[in-house]
């Protein structure tokens, strides 16, 4: 099976270049991983994260160009003409600050490009607090002075529901070298499958949603 982060890229590539502009600020960056994607479609890109996680720079030498509290940004009022957030808003005690943040440094008519799980399992990095449905999300976005645009669902009913099984099925045979190598071809196989039939059925459930917000004037 896939990353669940694939489906996540695969929105972006459709969504990005549709919104994607001017002075762009990628909120929680972590290590800048949709960087790649986004640096050719805007003037210029700053990212920003607290570095609170050990999963995401223990690795890495990559340092955000900016240390600060996502919910507390050492910005300008109407500074961006795009925020982006990807996978933070589970991740902070106050989503409604979060938001009301983002909205503040975006400039009127400024996109916000959020996105968050909705069936995913818990993940410390290093809280996991929340889940946002679309509903969800069109709350935050109106107590925030944004207008809620358009959601986007990362993968359907099968691919949720081989995310859970491929993910406690790896769980359950670590350090079993054999079994490893075994499942993670089984799991390409119904991985290929099963996005070619998750398309066709017609559900709400997935792992998640990306949302586009635009700032009111």
């Amino acid at each position: 099976m896939r990353n669940p982060k694939y489906y996540l890229k695969e929105i972006l590539k459709e969504v990005l270049p549709k919104y994607c502009k001017g002075k762009v600020v990628d909120v929680g960056a972590g290590h800048a991983k949709y960087g790649w994607l986004i640096a050719p479609l805007c003037d210029s890109y700053t990212t920003v994260d607290n570095m609170s996680s050990d999963y995401q720079f223990k690795e890495t030498e990559f340092r955000p160009d900016v240390v600060s509290d996502v919910s507390h940004m050492p910005f300008k009022n109407n500074e961006f003409d795009t925020a982006i957030c990807t996978e933070v808003l589970e991740h902070v005690e106050d989503p409604f600050r979060l938001f009301l943040e983002i909205s503040r440094i975006l400039k009127p008519d400024g996109y916000a490009i959020i996105s968050s799980g909705w069936a995913a399992a818990y993940h410390k990095e290093p809280k996991d607090y929340w889940r946002f449905s679309p509903d969800a999300y069109k709350v935050l976005c109106k107590r925030s002075n944004l207008e809620f645009i358009e959601a986007r669902r990362k993968g359907g009913l099968l691919i949720l529901l081989l995310y859970f099984v491929n993910r406690n099925i790896e769980l359950n045979i670590k350090g079993h070298t054999i079994f490893k190598k075994l499942w993670s071809k089984i799991s390409k196989v119904l991985g290929f499958f099963i996005e070619k039939l998750d398309q066709f059925i017609k559900t709400e459930d997935t792992l998640g949603h990306l949302i586009v917000a635009r700032k009111n004037n």
